[in-house]
């Protein structure tokens, strides 16, 4: 679990650095920008907090048996997916205060930090070997 509760936190990490090019990439060019930033903020929250969600269900997943293991991540996975989409949906409604499609790029932020992370930890090895030698 050492090795999940440190891409856990590299994750979380890529999530709020996308958020921030995201943030520094338009928040110049939009007629609210604080609508724009609080989508942004919003987006990478619920992402922040469903990638602690999946962390914590991984521990319990592990010390269920191989059926309800993999009953309990169908669930769960479900689970977040439909918070992530009302996520979505409830900034249709507030969209004066919350931007849905910066809502929609921190949620992505998720997806793009995970896939980035391997490509991360690549590079901090190399940075290391260079300093070895």
């Amino acid at each position: 679990m050492e090795i999940a509760k440190k891409s856990l936190i590299e994750v979380i990490a890529g999530i709020w650095i996308l958020a921030g090019a995201v943030i520094l990439a338009g928040v110049f060019f939009v007629p609210n920008p604080l609508a724009y930033v609080l989508g942004e903020i919003v987006g990478s929250l619920v992402s922040s907090l469903m990638m602690i969600h999946l962390y914590c269900n991984l521990d319990i997943e592990l010390d269920l048996p191989e059926k309800k293991a993999v009953n309990h991540s169908r669930i769960m996975s479900a689970l977040r997916s439909l918070i992530e989409l009302g996520a979505l949906a409830g900034s249709f409604y507030i969209s004066r205060w919350v931007l849905p499609y910066t809502v929609l790029a921190g949620l992505f932020g998720r997806k793009l930090a995970a896939i980035a992370v391997p490509f991360f930890e690549e590079w901090i090895q190399n940075k290391n070997k260079e300093k070895g030698e």
